[in-house]
């Protein structure tokens, strides 16, 4: 929306048609000397709410100083960024191209608003706001059941609450492979486990990247034990090749060749070529 280098521009101008050094003009907006060398070479921009002070200190609009016209950057240097946005005079797509120079606190008034609640568009503010705002999303979309909501969330939220969303979700059946990259380590292991134990080892197929490798192995060593390899082939993708080779030879010693059928595309193709060797040549 706004060419940093011609706003830099713009400073170090109006700066030096008043004889300021940029130690000077730091001095006078009360920041640091690397801030203004940042705003001159087009690095970064003046906070908004710099904006008015910095209008005033060289007698120029805030329009003059940003090289166009924009009622949102004069209402977020006002502080009513949100009477703006309730009013229809600014879109959801302007306060995103703006997002990064505003305060947390006035993204958080347009996330929160009841007119944008539901719209999926302001997913992309997530990023500008503060934790507890992101938690208060999640909790709010799993207590609804809108799970189908939380994987743009999930990246931002506190582990804690991604952790108890993980659980209210397995509790109710649903599927977690769209947030199991957020789950933490020890509650995966542990709903892998209590997932297995109640719909058997076809339930893992989609978290099963996510399971940490060793609680994978204890999984598929239960499931042979108990049913073969049958259906290991939902897991095998995922589960350490020098292990899944192992089980391959010791299902094969047991039931003979047919038994690993199903995994055979996981295997090493040395090892099969080694079991065809010994058996037929």
């Amino acid at each position: 929306m706004f060419n940093m280098e011609n706003i830099g521009r713009t400073i170090a101008e109006l700066r030096k048609e008043r004889n300021m050094t940029q130690l000077e003009l730091a001095d006078k907006m009360g920041i640091s000397f690397q801030a203004v060398s940042n705003w001159e070479r087009g690095n970064s921009m003046p906070d908004i709410s710099k904006l008015p002070e910095l209008a005033e200190l060289f007698d120029v609009t805030i329009d003059q100083l940003l090289g166009e016209h924009s009622e949102i950057i004069e209402s977020a240097a006002k502080g009513d960024i949100k009477e703006c946005f309730e009013n229809n005079t600014a879109t959801i797509g302007e306060i995103k191209s703006i997002a990064p120079l505003l305060k947390p606190h006035q993204v958080e008034e347009i996330v929160e608003s009841e007119k944008f609640a539901d719209l999926k568009e302001i997913e992309d503010l997530l990023p500008f706001v503060g934790k507890d705002v992101i938690n208060k999303i999640a909790r709010e979309r799993a207590d609804n059941r809108e799970y189908h909501k939380l994987d743009s969330v999930m990246p931002f939220a506190s582990r804690n609450v991604i952790d108890d969303i993980a659980r209210k979700m397995i509790s109710e059946g649903k599927n977690i492979a769209d947030i199991a990259p957020f789950v933490s380590r020890n509650i995966l292991s542990e709903l892998a486990e209590n997932l297995y134990t109640q719909k058997g080892v076809k339930a893992l197929e989609d978290i099963a990247p996510f399971i940490p490798s060793d609680q994978l192995v204890q999984i598929a060593e239960m499931e042979y034990q108990k049913n073969g390899m049958r259906h290991l082939d939902s897991i095998a993708p995922f589960l350490n090749r020098k292990y899944l080779n192992e089980l391959a030879r010791k299902a094969i010693q047991k039931d003979g060749i047919k038994a690993i059928s199903n995994i055979a595309p996981f295997l090493d193709k040395g090892m099969l070529a080694e079991y065809v060797k010994e058996k037929y040549l």
